[in-house]
């Protein structure tokens, strides 16, 4: 007959129920400190993670557009500043390319009054010619350069033929005598030489082989 006051388990056994309660129980305590999101997600901190992430990829993508419009006003305002230079460029040609078409005139009166006092060598036609030289470099050292073809091929971008000369002293085609002399100014002609062209004469049937 078992005595009542005899404990259920012996000592030993007591001792192992006690502690598996314990790892039930340290168990049970760790699972109710999870959310079931945390659970789910692998624990606190992990969503945090992915949340920054995503944030940081956003900010990226901002930065490329941003460096993509800067990039594009860069480029464009480049562009302006070219025009604008260029437009600036071309008018002062403009303004430049008046200024020596009026002074031409000039330059053919002191080349006719040099040519009608060849035979003085007082002061008054060293005068002149100092004044001439000086007027000259200075257009010239603005980019004004004379265009006197005589001898040189006819080229209607340069040259206005005013007359045919029948003549076989000279190539047809070729420039016989400037009547007036072409200017350029800054490499643009500003005024064409006024020439006489050299064609061939007529033969025995009364027709030349030019195409002027």
């Amino acid at each position: 007959m078992r005595d009542d006051k005899q404990p259920a388990f012996e000592p030993d056994e007591l001792d192992d129920v006690v502690e598996e309660d314990d790892i039930e129980i340290e168990f049970l305590d760790q699972d109710k400190g999870l959310e079931p999101a945390e659970q789910a997600s692998g624990g606190p901190g992990q969503g945090e993670d992915l949340s920054i992430q995503d944030e940081v990829e956003h900010l990226k993508r901002e930065l490329d557009h941003v460096r993509d419009i800067y990039l594009r006003k860069l480029a464009e305002f480049d562009n302006f500043r070219k025009r604008t230079e260029r437009e600036r460029e071309d008018l002062h040609q403009v303004a430049g390319e008046d200024l020596v078409r009026d002074l031409l005139p000039v330059l053919d009166n002191f080349e006719r009054a040099l040519q009608q006092a060849s035979s003085d060598s007082g002061a008054f036609r060293e005068g002149v010619e100092m004044i001439a030289r000086q007027l000259w470099e200075t257009l010239e050292r603005r980019g004004l350069e004379v265009v006197n073809p005589e001898g040189h091929p006819f080229d209607p971008e340069l040259h206005e033929a005013v007359q045919r000369v029948e003549t076989n002293e000279h190539a047809p085609g070729t420039v016989v005598w400037v009547m007036l002399k072409g200017f350029t100014y800054g490499g643009r002609l500003i005024r064409p030489a006024m020439v006489g062209v050299a064609v061939e004469p007529p033969n025995e049937h009364g027709a030349g082989e030019d195409g002027l």
